[in-house]
């Protein structure tokens, strides 16, 4: 007889349902990846407490990660429940290209056709000439190609070039595989990746690929993967959740201590960051609902940004771009920390207003038609 998975009742996460500090973990994730893009814009050498808060902003940039771990357990966790039903690859295809590609599409068509034609300018013309490799998912393999940065205000399109990578491979090894086997492939592949990254981390000539290249990259979505594998499967959730949090603590022993020598060490950085997300979530979903830490992630504020993450990720960049703090500052106060405050609160409202916007007035009419095919 086939095993189930051992669900215990009162926890974060149930298998089957919608698990609301999900959403509270994505609107924490582009909580971070925004104010990291914002901050990015001041100037740290106007006042000490920006250059601090700029410094501290950058781990906001591993935001990515967290959102690679949240996809790779999401979609791994709905195909390990549907593979035996019908149009297994067809509802899985339909469903997330209704979900990613209109906006995709449509903001790209608006930064390389109407903003241009429109406002004129130089800041869209470097993505114009690539525009191909943005039109066909392939920009990260364009970036790690050249070494170098060439989409401008769709620079950060590689991290969908990612995720579409995977959304096209992982539904059949899901399907060929038992849960078990599934296991043991994610553990494989994690391993196989941090390999093939600690090879290229010596190459300056491969700095920006090791960064952007699915190869290079798809460990954080496997992590997730393999996250959900596992509670799929007979080993007890107690089991997982007891063990996350010592292997969160063992993973940022190891990040200070690595920070402490001042060796990257082939790159590991990278991989113990995302097994120290996959650790905490882990450690989340499988706490009593009542608990800390999912009733945090639960707040209505983190799972509002977590439904529009999405909307306020595809626009941050060509936004910041058509809105950069040194054209705000020439009208804002001329106090470094108030003029700070004030462009990020602004933008980050604008983002946020656009990406809600989007949602109900563009991408939900394409969200509908997800029901045909469940």
């Amino acid at each position: 007889m086939k095993q189930k998975p051992v669900d215990i009742e009162g926890r974060a996460w149930s298998a089957g349902t919608h698990c609301f500090t999900l959403d509270g973990l994505r609107g924490f994730a582009i909580l971070i990846v925004t104010l990291y893009r914002l901050c990015k814009e001041l100037d740290p050498s106007s006042h000490p407490a920006l250059a601090i808060v700029q410094s501290a902003s950058l781990i906001g940039g591993r935001g990515v990660d967290l959102f690679f771990v949240l996809s790779g357990f999401l979609i791994t966790d709905i195909l390990i429940r549907t593979k035996s039903k019908p149009n297994y690859f067809r509802n899985f295809i339909a469903r997330r290209s209704l979900r990613i590609f209109p906006l995709y599409f449509a903001s790209l068509a608006i930064g390389l056709w109407l903003i241009p034609k429109q406002l004129g300018g130089q800041s869209f013309e470097q993505a114009r000439q690539e525009q191909a490799y943005l039109w066909t998912y392939t920009s990260n393999i364009r970036v790690s190609w050249l070494n170098e940065w060439c989409f401008g205000p769709f620079d950060h399109f590689w991290s969908l070039a990612v995720e579409e990578h995977f959304y096209l491979i992982w539904p059949a090894i899901v399907l060929l595989l038992t849960t078990k086997r599934l296991i043991w492939f994610c553990g494989f592949t994690v391993l196989a990746v941090a390999f093939a990254r600690a090879m290229a981390d010596p190459f300056v000539s491969l700095d920006v690929a090791v960064d952007v290249l699915t190869v290079f990259r798809i460990d954080a979505l496997v992590l997730g993967a393999l996250l959900a594998a596992l509670m799929q499967s007979p080993i007890r959730h107690d089991q997982i959740r007891r063990f996350a949090p010592i292997a969160a603590m063992i993973v940022i022993a190891t990040l200070v201590g690595i920070v402490i020598s001042g060796n990257k060490i082939f790159g590991l950085p990278a991989l113990l960051v995302r097994m120290f997300f996959t650790a905490v979530m882990a450690s989340i979903l499988l706490s009593p609902k009542q608990s800390i830490l999912p009733n945090v992630f639960q707040h209505a504020a983190l799972r509002f940004l977590g439904k529009y993450s999405y909307g306020m990720y595809v626009v941050q960049l060509p936004i910041v771009t058509l809105l950069p703090f040194a054209s705000f500052a020439a009208y804002a106060p001329s106090n470094p920390i108030f003029s700070s405050i004030l462009y990020v609160s602004a933008i980050f409202g604008l983002l946020t207003l656009m990406a809600f916007l989007s949602y109900h007035l563009f991408e939900s009419h394409f969200l509908k038609l997800k029901t045909k095919f469940d």
